[in-house]
C-alpha cells in the first residue's frame, strides 16, 4: 500500500509521543496547578492532575494510564517541593473522596480506551489483508487482461488466415491456371516458410512459369532458377507430371514429413488448373517443332 507524508511535517513513534504527551499535560495540569495552589494555600480536591491522567487514558488506554500517573505524581511532587511544601505533603491528600473518584473515572476511561484500540488494531489488520487481496486481484486482472490481448490477437490472426485459405482454395479449385498457380505458390511459401516459390507448368520437356512469389527481400537480385532450387514437389498423378512446385530458403528443420506431404497436397489440389495449361503448353510447343 502506498503511503506518504506531508514534507516537513514531524512524526513521532508511538512510544515517544506518549512519553512527550505526558511531560507536557504533568506540567499543565498538574505541576503548575500545584504550585500555585501551595503559594496560596489552596488544597485542591480532586487535583487537576488527574485531567492529565485522563487525557492519557483515553489517548493510549492502559499505557496511557501508567505514563499519566507518573508523570503527574512526578509533577505533582516537584511542584509542591519547589513551594516549599514538601512531596509527602500533595501525596497526603490521594486517599480523598474526590481524588479517589476521579481515579475511578480514570480507570474507567483507561478500559474504554484500551478497547478502542485494540478495534483500531484490528481494524487495521483487516485493511492490511484486504489491501494484500486487492492487490492480488489487480495482479490477476493484469493478467487475465493480457490474457485476453493475446487470445483476441490469435482470434484476429485466426480469421485472417481462414480469409487467406478460403481465398486460396477457391484459386486452387477453380479452372484459371495462372490464379492456381498463384494460389498454390502463396500457399506452399506460408506452408513451408521458404523465402520464394515458383510453379511452373508444361509436360514433354516444355515448361513455362506461370507464377512466381518471391519473399527474399530487395537486396536479393539473383534469379530462381529451377536447378538451385532447394526442394521440387512435382505436380502430376501417376507418370504424367504437369509441372513443378520449386522452394527456395527453406529451412532445413522445416524439410521434415509432414511439410513434404502438405506441399504433396497442394500439388495434387492444382494439378486439374494446371493440367489445361500444360496440355496447351504441350500442344503449342509440337505445333512450333513441327513448323519448324
Amino acid at each position: 500500500m502506498w503511503t506518504s507524508r506531508p514534507p516537513g511535517r514531524r512524526t513521532w513513534s508511538p512510544p515517544r509521543g506518549r512519553v512527550l504527551d505526558a511531560l507536557v499535560l504533568a506540567i499543565a495540569l498538574a505541576f503548575v496547578p500545584e504550585w500555585l495552589g501551595v503559594r496560596a494555600g489552596v488544597a485542591l480536591e480532586p487535583h487537576p492532575g488527574w485531567n492529565a491522567v485522563l487525557i492519557l487514558a483515553a489517548l493510549y488506554g492502559g499505557a496511557g494510564l501508567f505514563a499519566g500517573l507518573i508523570a503527574a505524581a512526578g509533577a505533582v511532587g516537584i511542584g509542591s517541593a519547589i513551594a516549599g511544601a514538601g512531596p509527602m505533603a500533595a501525596w497526603s491528600h490521594l486517599d480523598s473522596g474526590p481524588n479517589l473518584i476521579a481515579f475511578g473515572a480514570c480507570l474507567a476511561v483507561s478500559w474504554a480506551g484500551s478497547r478502542h484500540l485494540r478495534r483500531q488494531a484490528d481494524l487495521s489488520e483487516r485493511l492490511r489483508a484486504l489491501s494484500g487481496r486487492a492487490a492480488g486481484a489487480e495482479a490477476t486482472i493484469e493478467n487475465l487482461q493480457g490474457l485476453v490481448a493475446t487470445l483476441r490477437a490469435r482470434v484476429d490472426r485466426t480469421s485472417a488466415s481462414l480469409s487467406f485459405l478460403r481465398d486460396v482454395a477457391a484459386r486452387l479449385e477453380g479452372t484459371d491456371p495462372v490464379a492456381a498457380a498463384e494460389g498454390a505458390a502463396e500457399l506452399a511459401l506460408v506452408r513451408s516458410g521458404a523465402s520464394a516459390a515458383a510453379v511452373e507448368v508444361g509436360m514433354r520437356g516444355f515448361r513455362r512459369r506461370l507464377a512466381v512469389r518471391d519473399a527474399r527481400g530487395p537486396k536479393m537480385l539473383a534469379p530462381l532458377t529451377i536447378s538451385d532450387a532447394d526442394l521440387i514437389v512435382p505436380i502430376g498423378k501417376g507418370s504424367e507430371q504437369v509441372g513443378v512446385i520449386a522452394l527456395w530458403g527453406i529451412r532445413d528443420s522445416a524439410l521434415d514429413e509432414a511439410t513434404t506431404h502438405d506441399l504433396a497436397l497442394i500439388a495434387s489440389w492444382c494439378m486439374p488448373a494446371l493440367g489445361i495449361a500444360a496440355w496447351a503448353a504441350a500442344g503449342s510447343a509440337g505445333r512450333q517443332r513441327r513448323a519448324g
